[in-house]
């Protein structure tokens, strides 16, 4: 990194979560568990048994990583 760069800064923590089993819970109580494939501004993509879920941010209450991978 030079002087003049500042590390970079994520909009989401999608870094922390990329390929880990995790738990979306929505404002509506409704539980889907998955692995989050894809992070945009304000979507998120969720595979979950054979189904792909595009899920609004605004309705996510939280996630909860079920299994954490270590790299």
């Amino acid at each position: 990194m030079t002087q003049n760069t500042k590390p970079r800064k994520f909009d989401n923590f999608f870094e922390e979560y990329q390929d880990n089993d995790v738990r979306v819970v929505l404002h509506n109580e409704k539980i889907i568990n998955g692995k989050i494939v894809e992070s945009r501004r304000y979507w998120l993509k969720l595979e979950s048994g054979g189904t792909t879920y595009y899920i609004n941010k605004a309705w996510i209450l939280y996630i909860q990583p079920l299994k954490l991978v270590r790299k």
